[in-house]
């Protein structure tokens, strides 16, 4: 095999490569109200890989994410420090409205099997 030749065939093999891993990962915009949400205290002995992180559940989804659940529900969560998101979810709990969760079923909480929130949108 000729040099250009090995070229052609690499370059298709590393495009196919890239194509299959993002084959299997789906982004989702799912519908859902706010379920439970668990905030582990920064000193906590029960969970310590979660100090300071929470989390929150989604009921009544309209999609069905690879993503792992708590007590039979969807399980999100939220980066150290979000805030933000931290107050929306807060605020669409405590008016009970639907949210937009938005998620790559793919990127996963550091150190776990829990999907990482990526847009959250109060409806």
């Amino acid at each position: 095999m000729d040099l250009q030749m090995f070229k052609v065939i690499s370059s298709c093999v590393l495009l196919a490569i890239f194509f299959v891993s993002d084959a299997f990962a789906k982004r989702y915009d799912i519908t859902a109200d706010i379920g439970q949400i668990r905030y582990h205290d920064a000193d906590n002995t029960l969970a310590s890989s979660w100090r300071g992180d929470m989390w929150f559940s989604l009921s009544n989804p309209n999609q069905q994410p690879n993503c792992k659940t708590y007590s039979g529900k969807y399980a999100i969560s939220v980066s150290k420090g979000n805030e933000t998101a931290i107050s929306m979810i807060l605020a669409a709990k405590m008016s009970s409205s639907k949210v937009i969760v938005t998620i790559d079923d793919e990127v996963k909480r550091a150190g776990s099997v829990y999907c990482q929130l990526q847009y959250i949108t109060i409806k």
